[in-house]
């Protein structure tokens, strides 16, 4: 699965007005598209053959047959009917509100699933496992996703950080060195605490793992190893419902592989965390 919907999608957000017409129709008639020769495709959207070809390396594929091929295998297994995204109305029902920020959530998760790519979750899986300290950096809704992180990997005696205060981030990004992780989270990919401390984590040496949306951003663009999510905002979008459900997923993905790298050790490490929480609760009480 290559995600190739959703991304056409969010290139709408960037893209040139001529490669936009391009993506909408693609959008629409999906099924029509993985038919179409170059010159076809050109006439439907009421753009130029060039505008096509662009676009498909805009979406990083070598030209539009590679990009029609990838298409062609995510239909075989996508039910487009899953794409649409569901919207809320004031009068809609608290059964039907339960269902579609379920299905919204889901939808993330799935839609992430394809645009990860194993190369990058490797590379940072790797950057993990080797680290001597992880910094997390986040604000808003990005920092509760890093908090998260923390108390994951602390339980597998893996060392880390996330403060609530920015400058102490930038702090922490300063004390680190070439034996070092630090992982941003930020969906836009643009917050500009996050980047100051991403350059800053950089210039010391450490690697930068980026847990951010699929698109061109300056976050993606920094980091050595990008991790996209996918989400379906609604008009609530300051809550980050879902992107908040995608990059915990994430989050766990990595915490799993890298507990696994030594299972024996890091097993062993939960229970003993897990054996002085319940003696503690035990004495409270």
């Amino acid at each position: 699965m290559e995600g190739i919907l959703y991304k056409v999608r969010e290139s709408l957000n960037y893209v040139k007005p001529s490669e936009g017409a391009v993506a909408k129709y693609i959008l629409n008639h999906p099924e029509q598209a993985v038919t179409m020769t170059v010159n076809q495709l050109a006439h439907a959207s009421y753009a130029s053959p060039s505008a096509v070809m662009r676009y498909s390396q805009t979406l990083g594929y070598k030209g539009f047959k590679d990009f029609k091929l990838k298409l062609s295998g995510d239909l075989a297994v996508i039910d487009l009917h899953d794409l649409e995204q569901e919207t809320l109305s004031p009068e809609d029902s608290i059964d039907k509100m339960m269902s579609v920020i379920t299905n919204t959530n889901i939808q993330s998760l799935y839609s992430s699933l394809q645009l990860l790519q194993k190369d990058q979750f490797k590379t940072a899986n790797q950057y993990l496992i080797n680290a001597r300290k992880i910094d997390f950096y986040g604000i808003g809704a990005s920092l509760l996703i890093a908090f998260d992180a923390v108390q994951k990997f602390m339980r597998i005696n893996k060392a880390c950080t996330a403060y609530s205060d920015f400058h102490m981030q930038k702090v922490s990004a300063v004390n680190l060195d070439d034996r070092d992780v630090a992982i941003a989270i930020s969906y836009s990919g643009e917050t500009q605490e996050v980047l100051d401390c991403v350059q800053i984590a950089q210039s010391k040496g450490a690697k930068v793992i980026a847990v951010t949306k699929y698109a061109n951003s300056h976050l993606s663009d920094m980091a050595d190893a990008v991790l996209y999510v996918a989400a379906q905002e609604d008009e609530f979008r300051s809550a980050a419902m879902s992107s908040r459900i995608a990059s915990l997923n994430v989050i766990d993905m990595l915490y799993t592989a890298c507990a696994y790298e030594d299972y024996d050790k890091s097993l062993a490490h939960l229970n003993e965390t897990y054996d002085i929480i319940q003696k503690s609760q035990k004495e409270e009480t």
